[in-house]
């Protein structure tokens, strides 16, 4: 059977489809980018795709929907999420890129995130960025985080295509880079690359199996020149990619650690990357701990009823006001759901108004404080709490339980290294947060949920993109030294098999800190 698919740059293209297969299935195989972070579970609801189907055109769930011969597709244009690092998705230099010259050699940072990737190009001579671009990762139809993508590796046609969609997006993104740039892609010299352990084999074409299961070791380390992934047509070309320490503690958490400085810095400092993976680090220049906690896809919206990323008309902002809640949206659209900022936001304010107690329970209309029992309803026999004056956004109970589960396991991360290191609060000189996460990150709303110990909210310094900036200094053989360094120097806790972390993790399930 045939399908057509009106693509989000604006082609056209005629696809095959197999009897039984699922319309996410289709998009899979066409290396479509869309969003599924259940991996076609049924369970996220984000796979949504406009279908014309003979008379009938509506939005249907991906993964739920078969293929039918003659079926349009038309995709949403998720290229408009936003990516830190790269504003406005894409932002080109053109005064640097013309002072680099017509033949000075440029290097190619590229930082591949689970669900974003970041693009620098760089002049080598004057170590200047001269332009900057910002994709979805093309796997992400294939889930929200690394196991789902290593489980949709596990044959060798899901390996080809999961390494095929990355070395494909790699390609495109630095030719599109160089296009706008009027730049020579020959120029480019060097390639740095920095990602969590499990994106890096897959940039090399290695099998990340072994992270899935115990104990999460991985083929390799990296710290070396690797030729990336090659199908068929594509150049021969190698990249360095930056040094990882586990399974679960990539070259993009030693890379940021470069960036923060943490271990040259005397006093002890926190380092948390909240992106699909909640990794963490703490020490200083005499011993630096890290660890990997699931905490992560929760605050980019997989599983919450109305999670989205941070695209337009996200709510972005929460907080308590005279008549409820007041929010602020993405690019101040209406509201169609909110990211990960927000929702740390909303948690934090029905906590403060009554709405939810310190055991996570979420109150009922005639349980709620007078104040705020407009704010709650009933959707599918479920008390929820709306969000938005047209009570088109809501947050349930399973939502507010996510949370629990996301910020115990990170708190617990935290409380664990301290104990470990022997350190208190008041020996923790500043708390960096990695990741578009936290540059949107409300410190009084993470101490409100218990995510940090209350007395490090006033001691938050956001990085922005780190493990891109890491990527830009990787181009060069001080930076590689420097990351390489740090990746030595670091020391692993394993929390899976940690009493100590089971323990934590069980008091911070509460919202009474």
């Amino acid at each position: 059977m045939h399908l057509t698919i009106h693509a989000q740059d604006g082609t056209t293209r005629s696809v095959e489809a197999a009897p039984g297969q699922t319309l996410l299935k289709v998009l899979q195989n066409a290396g479509e980018t869309v969003l599924a972070p259940c991996g076609g579970a049924g369970t996220c609801g984000r796979c949504r795709v406009l279908v014309r189907d003979g008379e009938s055109v509506g939005y249907r769930l991906a993964c739920q929907t078969p293929a039918a011969d003659g079926t349009e597709l038309i995709m949403e244009d998720i290229a408009a999420m936003r990516v830190e690092g790269a504003s406005d998705a894409e932002a080109f230099d053109k005064a640097s890129a013309d002072r680099a010259g017509e033949s000075s050699p440029l290097g190619l940072a590229v930082d591949i995130g689970t669900t974003t990737m970041v693009f620098n190009l760089v002049d080598l001579e004057t170590h200047a960025v001269v332009g900057t671009a910002g994709k979805v990762n093309p796997q992400a139809a294939f889930g929200a985080d690394v196991i789902a993508r290593i489980d949709a590796a596990s044959t060798v046609k899901g390996m080809e295509t999961l390494c095929g969609l990355l070395r494909s997006g790699i390609d495109r993104t630095r030719d599109e880079l160089c296009r706008k740039l009027h730049v020579d892609p020959s120029r480019i010299a060097r390639i740095a690359l920095v990602g969590n352990t499990t994106m890096e084999h897959f940039a090399a074409g290695l099998d990340p199996r072994s992270i899935g299961t115990s104990p999460f070791a991985p083929l390799t380390l990296f710290g070396s020149e690797i030729a990336l992934y090659e199908s068929a047509g594509d150049a021969r070309e190698s990249a360095y990619f930056a040094p990882a320490v586990a399974g679960y503690v990539g070259g993009d958490v030693t890379a940021g650690l470069c960036v923060a400085q943490v271990a040259e810095r005397e006093k002890i400092q926190l380092f948390i990357d909240l992106g699909t993976n909640g990794e963490m680090a703490l020490g200083n220049r005499d011993r630096l701990l890290c660890c990997a906690t699931a905490a992560g896809p929760a605050f980019e919206g997989a599983n919450i009823t109305f999670g989205m990323p941070a695209m337009p008309g996200a709510i972005s902002c929460v907080a308590l006001s005279e008549e409820g809640l007041a929010i602020e949206t993405i690019d101040g659209k209406e509201p169609l759901g909110l990211c990960g900022s927000g929702l740390l936001d909303a948690v934090a304010c029905l906590i403060e108004a009554g709405l939810v107690d310190e055991t996570g329970y979420l109150a009922d209309k005639d349980e709620a404080p007078s104040r705020f029992a407009l704010l709650v309803g009933r959707e599918q026999g479920q008390a929820v709490c709306y969000l938005d004056a047209a009570r088109r956004v809501y947050l349930t109970q399973k939502d507010i339980r996510c949370v629990q589960l996301a910020k115990a396991a990170l708190r617990a991360g935290i409380e664990t290294m301290m104990e470990t290191l022997g350190a208190s609060d008041d020996d923790i000189e500043n708390v960096f947060l990695a990741g578009g996460f936290g540059m949107h990150f409300q410190p009084a709303s993470a101490a409100k949920i218990g995510l940090i110990p209350p007395a490090l909210g006033a001691r938050i310094v956001p990085l922005g993109n780190a493990a891109g900036k890491g990527a830009v200094e990787a181009l060069f053989d001080e930076g590689r030294s420097a990351i390489e360094r740090v990746a030595a120097h670091c020391e692993y806790l394993e929390l899976s098999t940690s009493p100590l972390f089971n323990e934590r993790y069980i008091e911070a399930m509460g919202f009474d800190d």
